[in-house]
């Protein structure tokens, strides 16, 4: 199957799954509180298929990026007040959880799918938050920023290993960031400003580091060529081919080329010589069995639910970042990412592996439950945001005044999403004819 075929069937798989979740959530709360359910689609658009079970028609419609659950008496044109089976026949309280219904199914989601995975076990390497590369003339070493630094913080926000770190400033291009920091153990603070980079996925800050990842064996992949010549785990690499070695990622270049390596190692207060053989570099095993330290994360059910939570806020918190930017003109709608760019990001992940397919479907999941919770006339939170005014005003808008601001709404969603999806279509365009 080629590379397009897998991004397509990747994306519909997960926005599919997604959809209807959000759908599903809707349907069965507004069932609960017996209301009649006319429509059930996935897409907008044109009815391409479906079928019909007593009240409901559901449904598949041309345009895949969204869905819809539409009910009896949903508008007021259409509303009978005498009938309870209709949506706005129904009191306040019951319509708003029916409108929250939808995404809150999506928030649900990417807490379970993220506690799953902790549950079911994952291996992660132990990268710490010290800085192992500084090149020069980039926005850390402009900073001041030294290798064997350790960062403690960004703007005031603690960073806890590596990936909080990269994380901080891909999402801060051209933005000036305060760093605190550890020098030999002194407490320190710089500014650095992350240079603005376009990468295959988008626009992103980049500042010229890498991590500083020690070379100790971590674990030897049972018979590879390592184990063959008796390297242990807990082994440190002291020099390769006559070289010292810093870090683990000193073995790259000779492991690229596929070249012989020549190890000297420290175990525990034994030096031992270790040969491994130059061969054809294998992807599936780039390092030759020679994997560094990780750790074993597999958490019971309630701590896996309270990691869950706080690994989505995480995420939460850091799109309100880079949706902040944009409004403070900071950032650019073309860091927004269109239903191309998503597609090749789930097609990529797809191709990883089960794991992080679903994690990309978990966090895709967090961001259309939080972006369906925004005051916006047309989203689910621009109808409950309509309902708590009338709460609080113990009295309903005109329709008139409805009418302006569905419309209002609908021109300023729609205006984004042509905008994305241009810059979104442009921007590939262009990365396909390079190459």
């Amino acid at each position: 199957m080629s590379d397009i075929a897998i991004n397509i069937f990747a994306f519909l798989i997960g926005l599919g799954f997604l959809i209807f979740a959000h759908e599903a959530g809707h349907f069965f709360v507004a069932k609960a509180f017996r209301v009649r359910v006319l429509v059930f689609s996935l897409g907008f658009g044109k009815r391409l298929f479906g079928f019909r079970r007593g009240d409901t028609d559901y449904r598949v419609s041309v345009f895949p990026l969204g869905g819809y659950v539409r009910m009896a008496g949903d508008s007021p044109d259409e509303n009978r007040p005498g009938d309870p089976s209709e949506f706005l026949s129904k009191p306040k309280w019951q319509r708003f959880l029916i409108l929250l219904a939808g995404p809150a199914m999506n928030l649900l989601i990417a807490i379970a799918v993220i506690a799953g995975i902790s549950m079911h076990g994952t291996e992660e390497p132990i990268i710490r938050p010290v800085i192992g590369e500084v090149l020069a003339g980039r926005p850390a070493a402009r900073a001041g920023l030294q290798v064997r630094d350790v960062i403690t913080a960004v703007n005031g926000e603690a960073i806890n290993d590596f990936d909080d770190l990269r994380l901080a400033i891909t999402l801060h291009a051209n933005t000036p960031l305060r760093v605190d920091y550890r020098r030999n153990g002194v407490p320190r603070t710089t500014t650095m400003t992350p240079a603005k980079e376009e990468t295959e996925y988008g626009p992103i800050g980049r500042a010229g580091i890498g991590p500083l990842i020690d070379p100790i064996i971590g674990r030897v992949t049972p018979n590879s060529a390592a184990e063959k010549v008796g390297v242990k785990s807990g082994d440190r690499i002291v020099t390769l081919n006559g070289r010292p070695v810093v870090q683990f990622y000193d073995l790259n270049d000779a492991l690229t080329k596929g070249a012989k390596l020549d190890l000297v190692l420290q175990r525990g207060s034994q030096i031992v010589n270790a040969t491994l053989p130059a061969v054809r570099m294998d992807p599936r095993d780039p390092y030759r069995g020679l994997l560094p330290r990780s750790i074993v994360r597999k958490l019971g059910f309630f701590d896996a639910i309270q990691d869950s939570v706080a690994q989505n806020w995480k995420m939460l918190k850091y799109a309100g970042i880079a949706v902040g930017r944009i409004f403070r003109g900071e950032g650019s709608v073309k860091e927004l990412s269109g239903p191309v760019s998503i597609a090749r990001i789930s097609g990529d992940m797809f191709r990883r592996g089960a794991l992080a397919f679903i994690a990309l479907v978990a966090m895709i999941s967090l961001q259309l439950g939080v972006m369906n919770l925004l005051p916006i006339p047309v989203l689910d939170g621009g109808h409950i945001f309509i309902l708590l005014i009338e709460g609080a005003a113990r009295r309903d808008l005109s329709t008139a005044v409805k009418e302006r601001i569905q419309q209002l709404g609908f021109a300023v969603l729609a205006a984004l999403m042509i905008v994305v999806i241009y810059n979104d279509v442009v921007s590939n365009v262009i990365r396909a004819r390079s190459g």
